[in-house]
């Protein structure tokens, strides 16, 4: 049986009696199953609305910024972000097997990001290349450069491109001509951080840094006789990484003869010590594993929020490659697979 809710939700932004900064939602959501509740609220936690039994919300904000839409039925949770920025919109929300849809009338940010999020997923599921993503990804942010969406644009960039210092100096230099407004926006900081990090990070001397091997002993990374070392920064919560190492020890051989020495950098804390130590040894990994124990580890001082991270150094503790995709690096060191 089909079910209807219709909300209505009056949002009133006021700051220093500016009427630019007022936001007014009328929100109409359709349902094939029995909504229970509606939750609307920030990306930064600060405003939290329950919509059921509401038909009025009331807070100041004067921020262009992501909200939350959680829906809960009787049996399952579902939760979707927008963009808003200042205005009046109607806000559809769909629910119909099991697929959550969101459309708003009204707001250019929404347009722009429901734009360039289409834009994108057509381009990954196709076979276009290196080059003509980084165009569309370039294009879409100029597009946006003085809007703060811009950075989650600029999040796509760095990630798909961490080892070209070309296109990461581009994104710098378009970065630091944003005016100070979008610069001082909250989503921008770890963006701006993550990505000098990555400009400062051409060689990376392994001798400053010591880690913790299976024995709690302390230990250093030594390149031997290897060309290539190859740093596995991970941890045991990681899904992906673990499906990674079946990869790579289907792999070891293949590693050796391109010289390249593997060593997986594990960023568990203390109270998942001795799951790292039980994984390692029920899995027996054939390369160096260690767990970082540093409060300014080596994870930290790259600024590594996303796992796994891939990091191939040479000889010289240059980085030739820094992914997190493990089929960049098979790439980068030409293994068949």
């Amino acid at each position: 049986m089909k079910f209807t809710l219709n909300l209505i939700a009056f949002i009133f932004i006021k700051l220093l009696f500016s009427q630019e900064n007022e936001l007014k939602l009328s929100i109409d959501i359709t349902s094939d199953e029995k909504v229970e509740s509606v939750v609307f609220e920030n990306l930064r936690g600060n405003i939290f609305y329950s919509l059921k039994d509401k038909t009025s919300i009331n807070f100041q904000n004067k921020l262009i910024e992501e909200y939350f839409f959680t829906i809960k039925t009787k049996d399952s949770l579902y939760e979707e972000m927008i963009w808003l920025d200042q205005g009046e919109f109607d806000i559809s929300i769909s629910l119909k097997s099991k697929s959550l849809k969101i459309d708003v009338v009204g707001s250019e940010i929404f347009d722009k990001t429901v734009e360039y999020e289409n834009g994108y997923k057509n381009l990954t599921l196709s076979n276009a290349t290196d080059e003509e993503v980084n165009k569309f990804l370039f294009k879409e942010l100029n597009k946006n450069i003085e809007n703060p969406f811009s950075f989650k644009i600029g999040i796509n960039i760095l990630f798909k491109n961490q080892s070209n210092r070309e296109v990461l100096s581009q994104l710098m230099s378009i970065i630091d001509s944003q005016p100070e407004s979008v610069k001082s926006h909250y989503t921008s900081g770890l963006m701006i951080k993550t990505l000098k990090s990555r400009l400062n990070s051409g060689n990376i001397n392994l001798a400053d840094f010591t880690f913790l091997d299976q024995n709690n002993q302390n230990n250093k990374i030594l390149i031997e006789n290897n060309e290539y070392i190859l740093l596995d920064f991970w941890h045991t919560a990681c899904p992906p990484c673990l499906k990674d190492h079946i990869e790579i020890k289907n792999l070891t051989d293949a590693f050796k003869a391109k010289k390249t020495k593997i060593v997986s950098l594990s960023s568990d804390q203390a109270g998942r010590i001795e799951i790292w130590k039980k994984y390692l040894k029920s899995k027996n990994l054939p390369w160096e594993n260690y767990l970082e124990i540093e409060i300014n580890s080596l994870t930290d001082s790259l600024e590594i929020r996303i796992f796994p991270t891939y990091i191939l150094l040479d000889r010289q503790n240059n980085v030739v490659a820094y992914t997190n995709s493990l089929s960049d690096i098979k790439t980068k060191l030409e293994i068949k697979y």
